[in-house]
């Protein structure tokens, strides 16, 4: 039926059909109910219909994640139909799996197109021309009509508009929205991922106009209706070339045993009301999206970097945690209040790190004695945290760094420093205590919800551990987790299933319904310190500020019905950076690698696939794969349950956890991917041999 018929059908009343709508609505993105083509309405229960966000690996096929709790479904490439990676799909199940298999599928509709812009190298051949898509998880070629090339020349990197692909359609049409530039220019790189993404270039003249008219000063009368903590000897911690300080630490001694630990965020809700340009701009982005080599901020500069910023010897508006502890770190008392903060410093990871070991940084010496006493205070704070069973899966980093004309010069592990964890330890304080506060009186928000991780997924995870010997806990709860986590540490494959974990958890969404936060092990929990670059923070900033001002029954009904979109919006948005700036990464180790063919380099095998296995080098903790037909002394088989390749003559293994040695063959900026060539594994290496710096062979 459709909606009006099945309205009738039930008797809805005439005054609450558009309730029903909307409880449909709901139903549909839940995946309860699904929409067919003639508008018809169709349940996916009984029917082996599995509605799901589809993922489409480099080899081709794909695997779709339900929306609804159980297995992932396996898809081959055939199966796939018109679907893009990242659309979301209906899949008809056509074979269950049994305890070793999993289900297999074929795409039955496309409900929602993920993607629509594409970069990639444009080809003309006489009169035809196509696009060859830099992402291998998308069809080969794009379709493009000889009149929508927009002056685009064989050759050039082009940003490509899909407009359909209907099923039996070889391919998809598009047509050129932006010409990028030529090949090997460093720009293009990253401006095609920013297009690809659809991450907004500029701010609209309507919301710049709006930003010209707020003061670039604080209004006195606005500092007199807060509470005065300009003579704290307040100060910020960032990263050396951040623009932006939207949180800053303080502490005041009240007596021989107790101190008032003070987190002060910036007041963005002052300046940025509801429904304005600036809101209605700040809402479609969802966040700052931080790429290798520039940034596209949630606001505009004049408030991220501006007024809003916590930037030492100003006046701010803030919104400011005040945390009281004993001198042995017990926390006693927490309150929040509207403040006027005057920032004296701004400090550097690394020169707050100089204060903790004892020799400060010139530029740390004035803080240093209260830095140590906030580290002293984080270290309890972290103790209490692990102890309450919070999941700490620290995975390392790599970090790019980029000469002036975006060309990558250096790429080296991302040092994780205790002023990284201070900062961290304090911001988890004062999410936790607005949550909290605002739950207790039941306010509608936001929350920062993390759910248990699937049985299934942690089955599969146990599976694979018991393989290298190590028993993962049947009851899991935080707690268990972590037991385990230390149990690894130390062995050769604790990074690789430290990360393999990490991705059997669920991710991080936020929604109305409060459901904890898992890895955190926090019954309650949302996000508020950074309001300059995150919209839920700045939302969570303007329901304080409602509560406080008395919060209507009209309107806590009005964020009721709000907030669920904003959520999935905000979620949305945030998955999208978070893979926006891990391939603006992956191009830029690419192209650092291009100049290092023929290097051989040592590492550990991180993935195996039927395709190949996956090796982190030491030195930069990049991944490359090496493809199973290069293994040229045997026929390798892919055994799933050892994660491992595994010669069909010799038995010869290449197992997760293994060290090789490899020469680097191909760099990619295109596809965004390192080829690698394993070199012999000899006894010296399984025996733990110090890595080599890289040789030329």
């Amino acid at each position: 039926m459709k909606v009006r018929e099945l309205a009738r059908h039930m008797k809805v009343p005439q005054p609450e059909y558009r309730g029903f709508r909307r409880l449909v609505k709901d139903l549909e993105r839940e995946g309860a109910l699904i929409k067919l083509r003639n508008g018809r309405l169709a349940g996916t229960q009984n029917r082996n219909l599995v509605l799901g966000r589809l993922s489409v690996t480099s080899g081709g096929f794909g695997f779709l994640s339900p929306d609804e709790p159980g297995p992932d479904v396996f898809l081959r490439q055939t199966a796939l139909g018109s679907a893009l990676d990242g659309d979301r799909v209906l899949v008809r199940v056509t074979l269950r799996g049994g305890t070793q298999t999993q289900p297999e599928g074929e795409v039955v509709r496309v409900v929602e197109r993920a993607v629509r812009v594409l970069s990639g190298q444009l080809r003309t051949r006489g009169s035809t021309a196509f696009v060859e898509p830099d992402d291998p998880r998308f069809p080969p070629t794009v379709s493009i009509s000889s009149d929508r090339l927009n002056q685009a020349s064989d050759g050039d990197i082009v940003a490509v508009r899909l407009d359909d692909w209907e099923p039996g359609q070889p391919r998809p049409m598009g047509h050129i929205a932006h010409v990028l530039g030529r090949p090997g220019d460093p720009e293009v790189d990253v401006l095609s991922i920013v297009l690809a993404r659809q991450l907004p270039l500029q701010f609209p003249p309507h919301v710049l106009e709006q930003t010209a008219t707020i003061p670039a000063q604080v209004d006195p009368a606005e500092i007199a209706a807060r509470v005065d903590l300009r003579h704290l000897n307040s100060f910020t911690i960032d990263p050396a070339d951040a623009r932006d300080h939207d949180d800053a630490l303080s502490v005041e001694r009240i007596d021989d045993d107790r101190v008032v630990v003070g987190i002060h965020i910036a007041d963005v809700s002052h300046y940025v009301a509801e429904g304005t340009p600036l809101d209605h701009e700040a809402l479609s982005r969802g966040t700052s999206v931080y790429l290798v080599d520039r940034v596209s901020p949630m606001l505009p500069e004049p408030l991220s970097s501006g007024i809003c910023s916590l930037v030492p010897d100003s006046d701010r508006l803030t919104v400011s945690v005040l945390a009281t502890f004993t001198s042995s770190g017990a926390l006693v008392d927490t309150r929040i209040e509207q403040t006027t903060i005057r920032s004296r410093g701004r400090l550097s990871y690394e020169q707050a790190q100089t204060a903790i070991a004892g020799d400060p940084d010139p530029e740390a010496a004035t803080f240093s004695e209260d830095i140590r006493l906030l580290e002293r205070i984080r270290s309890e704070l972290t103790r209490q945290r692990i102890e309450r069973g919070s999941i700490d899966l620290d995975l390392p980093e790599a970090e790019v760094t980029l000469d002036s004309h975006g060309v990558p010069v250096r790429i080296a592990p991302r040092r994780r420093l205790n002023s990284h964890r201070l900062i961290e330890e304090f911001m988890l304080l004062a999410n936790d205590t607005v949550a909290q506060t605002l739950a207790a009186r039941e306010v509608p928000i936001l929350y920062r919800v993390h759910e248990p991780p699937d049985q299934q997924k942690l089955d599969d995870f146990a599976a694979l551990a018991s393989v290298f010997g190590h028993r993962f806990p049947k009851k899991v709860d935080a707690l268990a987790i972590q037991t385990f986590l230390k149990s690894i540490e130390g062995s050769k494959q604790a990074p690789s299933l430290n990360e393999r974990l990490l991705r059997s958890m669920k991710k991080a969404v936020y929604q109305p319904q409060n459901r904890g936060h898992f890895g955190l092990a926090s019954p309650c929990y949302t996000h508020f310190t950074s309001p300059i670059r995150r919209y839920p923070d700045l939302l969570t900033h303007r329901i304080l500020r409602e509560t406080w001002e008395g919060l209507s029954g009209d309107r806590a009904a009005q964020l009721q019905e709000r907030l669920p979109g904003i959520g999935d919006l905000a979620t949305e948005r945030e998955i999208n950076a978070q893979e926006a700036e891990r391939e603006s990464v992956k191009v830029k180790q690419a192209h650092y690698y291009e100049n290092r063919i023929g290097d051989v380099f040592e590492g550990t095998i991180t993935g195996v696939r039927p395709l190949g296995f996956f090796v982190q080098l030491d030195e930069t903790l990049v991944d490359g794969l090496v493809h199973v037909r290069t293994l040229e002394d045997d026929y390798y088989l892919h055994d799933p349950h050892r994660a491992a390749l595994v010669g069909e003559r010799t038995k010869r293994t290449f197992s997760l956890g293994d060290r090789v040695e490899v020469t680097v063959v191909r760099a990619d900026r295109r596809q965004r991917q390192i080829d690698f060539l394993v070199n012999d594994v000899t006894q010296r290496t399984h025996r733990g041999r110090k890595p080599r710096g890289p040789r030329r062979r």
